[in-house]
């Protein structure tokens, strides 16, 4: 299946596998690695020339921009197809490619907040992804195999399933919901497979036997691929406020990014996940982490109940109200089995 933004999660476990190598640390500036960031300029808003003329205006990105903070969405970075003053720059420019095109010229954009300045879901993930790329010397792909895959037998997981005849048959379908009569009709991923570039953010498929192993690795203070330092430090608040997520997941990002959070919960986000800071009714315990996928996939992490756990569907659009209420009732289902 397409694990979409699950994705992420192996990124910035990669991520931390090469600060473990010396290869970076989590305040390595990206503008010092990635080469692309040399023109990186920030959005701050339109002028207007003449009537109806919108040009928008610029100016060069020349302070830091941390691997932690393109690890923690805190970046600058977002999606540029979700955000209206990036399309209008897009449009501006006449570029057509877009983060789903499979390429990083689809995913380079200006930020459009100052690093540590703000909070969007976007891009920074496959940026982050790019530098272990830059600094060990390996397409993400084959970091991932060597440091991960391998070392837990997860013989399913890829960037590239057209490279895998035996794939094709083992492929779980995607489904669109009508809005019309609420039925599933088929689909297909709207992510274009990248033939050159990865997409660290959004390009992973798996199946779930890996995916569980993965889990159960970080479950377990991260196995053999990861020190138990590192698995703390991805699991732990990475944000100078939390009001700029909070305002996110609790407005504008409700349907697609918090679905699964009760309403006002105090929440904050780490590396590469979601971290509630109040225990969720009958649900998951404070400082446990989460992850989702937009075709209906999601992770949770609680540490303290000692409980790893995923739900994987493929319907899209995201923040489907049948797979969130699945999530919810089987959640609380394995509380009530598995917390005494």
């Amino acid at each position: 299946m397409w694990i979409a933004s699950i994705s992420k999660l192996f990124t910035a476990v990669s991520c931390l596998i090469a600060v473990e190598k010396g290869l970076m640390t989590l305040d390595t500036n990206a503008l010092d690695v990635i080469p692309q960031f040399s023109d990186l300029q920030h959005l701050t808003g339109f002028g207007d020339v003449g009537v109806g003329n919108r040009v928008p205006i610029l100016e060069k990105v020349s302070g830091p921009i941390t691997l932690r903070q393109l690890l923690s969405h805190s970046s600058g970075l977002v999606y540029s197809q979700h955000h209206p003053g990036l399309r209008e720059w897009a449009q501006y420019i006449g570029k057509t490619d877009h983060p789903f095109s499979g390429s990083y010229n689809g995913l380079f954009a200006p930020t459009i907040y100052p690093a540590g300045k703000g909070w969007a879901y976007g891009t920074g993930m496959d940026w982050a992804g790019r530098m272990v790329e830059i600094v060990s010397g390996l397409s993400l792909e084959d970091f991932m195999r060597e440091n991960i895959w391998t070392k837990l037998g997860m013989t399913s997981t890829t960037f590239r399933p057209e490279l895998r005849p035996d794939f094709a048959a083992r492929r779980v379908s995607m489904a669109i919901r009508s809005p019309q009569d609420n039925s599933l009709q088929q689909g297909s991923v709207p992510f274009a497979n990248p033939t050159v570039d990865y997409s660290g953010g959004a390009g992973l498929y798996s199946s779930t036997e890996d995916c569980a192993k993965f889990i159960a690795a970080l479950m377990a203070g991260g196995g053999v691929i990861i020190s138990s330092q590192s698995v703390d430090e991805l699991m732990s608040p990475q944000l100078e406020t939390n009001r700029y997520f909070l305002d996110v997941i609790r407005g504008a990002g409700k349907k697609h990014l918090g679905q699964t959070w009760p309403d006002d919960v105090e929440g904050t986000f780490g590396l590469s996940s979601s971290i509630c800071l109040e225990d969720f009714p009958e649900r998951r315990a404070a400082r446990s982490c989460n992850w989702s996928g937009m075709p209906g996939l999601h992770i949770w992490m609680d540490r303290a109940s000692g409980i790893g756990a995923m739900l994987a569907t493929q319907v899209l659009p995201p923040g489907d109200a049948t797979v969130t209420q699945c999530l919810l009732e089987l959640e609380k289902a394995l509380y009530r089995c598995s917390v005494k």
